[in-house]
């Protein structure tokens, strides 16, 4: 039976029929969610500043990809687990003269792990995939269909894997990977006051390390140990405070912490 014969697999008929893939902002629904496919043993969920919703991530290197566009000035929209049409992705496949993605004798809808909008119109797609398996044959075969299909749309496509993610901005996101998953609880109560309060107490220490000053907060003002690297790394995570990413954390000066605008800190709210 040739692809265009066999049917489209239950679970993904249910998601086009729930909207999955579609809509932008805030209105957008990733066509995969945490918990509905088989990772790396990876998912998490995180709060996103740029469109105002929740997105889902199938992997921690998705994860660093997103960060560094969600803190990005020109970034205008993010989507995750993004959908390429059924017929778009079957005409390809067989114009390449390779199978279509299925299980079990029916096809699977192609995915692009995250898609990025600019200001101005500009977009990038990124298959985000661990090194080692893009040696698969099938794989290959299957970011063949997306990269011809995203060629079509006239969008630049690009795979990207741990080996493009620098050492330091690695160490940072295994920092603050714990704050950013809101999955994951944190291990104080952090209100906006707490972070506003931090903030004004470093403003006094510039040029000190930031990890080295939160321990001799901790001690001035009688708090539990750990409390105040805890509001650090909680500001950071949820976008309160901005840092060059590039920078190790642990080499952060109090300077280098900025308070992020108030549109951005907003994101603390959204549920």
């Amino acid at each position: 039976m040739s692809d265009e014969n066999k049917p489209l697999n239950e679970k993904d008929k249910k998601r086009l029929a729930e909207g999955r893939g579609q809509g932008t902002g805030i209105d957008y629904i990733p066509f995969i969610k945490v918990g509905e496919f088989s990772s790396d043993g990876e998912s998490i969920r995180v709060k996103g500043h740029v469109a105002k919703r929740i997105h889902h991530f199938l992997s921690g290197i998705e994860l660093s990809l997103f960060v560094i566009f969600d803190w990005h000035i020109n970034t205008l929209d993010i989507r995750e687990q993004f959908p390429i049409p059924l017929k778009d992705s079957l005409y390809i496949a067989k114009k390449l003269g390779i199978k279509h993605p299925q299980h079990h004798g029916e096809l699977t809808i192609v995915t692009t792990d995250i898609v990025v909008d600019f200001k101005g119109g500009k977009k990038l797609a990124f298959a985000v995939k661990p090194f080692e398996k893009l040696k698969g044959k099938r794989l290959a075969e299957k970011l063949l269909i997306e990269k011809v299909y995203w060629e079509s749309k006239k969008v630049d496509w690009l795979v990207f894997t741990e080996n493009e993610i620098e050492e330091s901005v690695k160490e940072n996101m295994n920092w603050l990977r714990p704050m950013m998953d809101i999955d994951q609880k944190c291990p104080h109560e952090i209100y906006t006051a707490d972070l506003i309060s931090f903030y004004n107490r470093i403003l006094k220490y510039p040029k000190l390390k930031l990890t080295k000053i939160c321990a001799t907060l901790d001690d001035d003002y009688e708090l539990e140990p750990g409390y105040h690297i805890a509001v650090l790394r909680y500001g950071i995570a949820n976008r309160f405070f901005r840092i060059p990413l590039k920078t190790h954390y642990y080499s952060l000066t109090c300077a280098q912490l900025a308070l992020s605008n108030e549109d951005e800190r907003g994101i603390l709210n959204v549920s």
